[in-house]
């Protein structure tokens, strides 16, 4: 497929000017090149511009998280579990009120929620089954780590449910940590 004569003559122009205008060799570059180059610089400058005002009309709003804490989404019985399994793989660090000490956070109250107030549950799971416990990071079984969330949750005065929290992130990331009534959206 060959370019439009009108375009090949004004890029054979063009290098004709810079050949003239400066010493730089233009001598491989045929009109195909150049109308290949264009092309080129031409659909980064689109694409540039589409980035730009992607960027300017501001981030793309996420859902909201479908259910909170406050809709009791972990069960009394995995919380009974996480009892046991927290005394014996975390209260030696965050104490066996959950009042922390040294370095271990606090894991009630105030202090707990200060820092876990509107991330997920998928945040807390992510921490807790990566990072803890301390001596042993990354050694709890995925459903021991949600039935010690689950203590966690009930010993900050979360209510119970009838289901079970899973272990699938993606239902975690629709769960919201917080004390708070979400609100109605507006009209």
């Amino acid at each position: 497929m060959d370019a439009p004569l009108g375009a090949v003559s004004n890029f054979q122009g063009a290098i004709g000017y810079m050949k003239s205008a400066g010493n730089r060799n233009f001598s491989g570059v045929d009109g195909r090149t150049c109308i290949v180059c264009g092309l080129i610089v031409a659909m980064c400058a689109f694409l540039g511009g589409a980035m730009v005002s992607a960027r300017a009309a501001g981030p793309v709003p996420q859902p909201s998280p479908a259910k909170t804490t406050l809709d009791g989404v972990f069960t009394d019985a995995e919380a009974a579990r996480g009892k046991a399994a927290y005394n014996n793989s975390c209260s030696a660090c965050h104490m066996e009120d959950l009042s922390g000490s040294g370095q271990a956070l606090p894991l009630a109250g105030d202090a707990f929620m200060d820092i876990w107030e509107g991330q997920t549950m998928n945040d807390l799971m992510g921490l807790v089954e990566g990072t803890m416990p301390q001596d042993r990071p990354g050694s709890l079984e995925p459903n021991t780590a949600l039935d010690i969330i689950s203590y966690i949750l009930q010993q900050n005065k979360f209510p119970a449910g009838s289901d079970e929290l899973k272990n699938d992130p993606d239902a975690l990331k629709n769960i919201l940590i917080t004390k708070k009534a979400q609100q109605a959206p507006s009209k």
